[in-house]
């Protein structure tokens, strides 16, 4: 079966190009043909994430004409979607490798591309791809280029609002809750999306399961990495999308108590080059310990079975966080704050019990894994 997905667009984001690689590769193994309805938005930001942009594009003007960094590139604020032809990009081989159409942006005639395609059904996520401050025009991420009559599968796997509130337009709202009951299967990524489908789509018939990257093994992984990227020396990764004052303590007070020099993974390092996908599994897996205030940060320590102190990122979706550890039985790794790690430091160093860990997420693939083969069986019954 031809099976076009619709996630978020591939920006700097190595959780959301792994995530987009492992779906692709769960769906190759259970027989199909996948492949990326690559959406690039025209849209432009607003509220807080373009105060984020332009505090990182000051960062990256006073960098490179300040303290001459040559290194560092200005991209855009207003819409910097991925483009592998531009210096910083290191990744370009590895994403060459996720099947994908070519760019389409919201100009275009979306629905007579998707035509022309093949495809013998859909499938939305996972990622927050029902959060409209990150996906370009989000109807199309309901489908709504679909006749209503068309009777190809339209499935949502571990697709993510991203926060409880104020996850998409009012205006928007009515036509993607009419689009929503158009699906044949609906599965998310959060508890709280759950309640998000009751209480804001009347759809009651959601299916939590785990984001994509968890279906895949460590050694799935670790066949991704080159030799040449290991290091040969100890050290805690950070990986911190979002500095504050309160992150910086903690990052200095775990590296000082481990006596290990802190090695900073930067999603988006200011303009700077981007570690290649290879370089970055790499360092979670040789780390000694992860400090991060990511999603995919917590999920990657989870799967290279990693000491880990997850730091609340409310503004990036905060119930991603909740849900992940509440499923791996983790919980006692999230913190809010520096006095809180202070008061609970000696607990969060001590090695979480993986074989526990494990254990839960087992049962969890095999809801995730039987909830989209099922779906992806749905016309075999008719």
């Amino acid at each position: 079966m031809k099976i076009g997905i619709l996630t978020q667009p591939l920006h700097r984001n190595y959780g959301g190009i792994l995530q987009n690689w492992a779906l692709q590769q769960v769906l190759i193994h259970m027989g199909h043909k996948p492949e990326m309805i690559f959406l690039c938005g025209n849209s432009r930001p607003c509220g807080k994430l373009l105060v984020m942009r332009c505090m990182s594009f000051a960062k990256c003007v006073i960098k490179r004409y300040l303290f001459g960094c040559k290194d560092v590139y200005l991209h855009s604020i207003l819409n910097p979607e991925y483009n592998p032809t531009l210096p910083q990009y290191a990744d370009a081989e590895f994403v060459a490798h996720i099947h994908k159409t070519k760019r389409l942006t919201a100009d275009m005639d979306v629905a007579k591309y998707i035509a022309s395609r093949g495809y013998d059904s859909f499938v939305v996520g996972s990622d927050q791809v029902w959060r409209e401050d990150y996906s370009p025009y989000i109807p199309h991420y309901f489908l709504d280029f679909l006749k209503s009559d068309d009777q190809r599968l339209r499935i949502a796997y571990a697709a993510s609002f991203g926060k409880a509130k104020n996850y998409m337009s009012e205006e928007r709202m009515p036509l993607c809750r009419k689009l929503l009951h158009r699906f044949d299967a609906v599965s998310v990524r959060e508890y709280e999306g759950l309640d998000i489908l009751s209480r804001d789509f009347d759809y009651h018939k959601g299916v939590k399961v785990l984001d994509p990257t968890l279906l895949i093994s460590a050694d799935d992984y670790k066949g991704l990495i080159e030799d040449k990227d290991y290091a040969h020396k100890a050290y805690v990764v950070a990986y911190i999308l979002d500095s504050s004052k309160d992150k910086t303590a903690i990052l200095a007070e775990v590296s000082s108590h481990l006596n290990l020099p802190i090695q900073s993974l930067l999603e988006e390092p200011h303009g700077a080059k981007m570690l290649t996908v290879s370089q970055w599994l790499a360092a979670f897996d040789r780390a000694d310990f992860v400090v991060t205030d990511s999603f995919h940060g917590c999920v990657f320590s989870i799967i290279f079975h990693k000491p880990f102190i997850a730091i609340a990122n409310e503004f990036r979706g905060l119930d991603r966080f909740i849900s992940l550890l509440r499923d791996a039985g983790l919980e006692n790794r999230l913190v809010f704050s520096s006095e809180e790690f202070e008061m609970r430091k000696d607990s969060l160093f001590t090695v979480p019990d993986y074989t526990d860990v494990e254990h839960r997420l087992s049962a969890f693939r095999s809801v995730s894994m039987d909830f989209l083969a099922d779906a992806l069986r749905m016309n075999d019954n008719e």
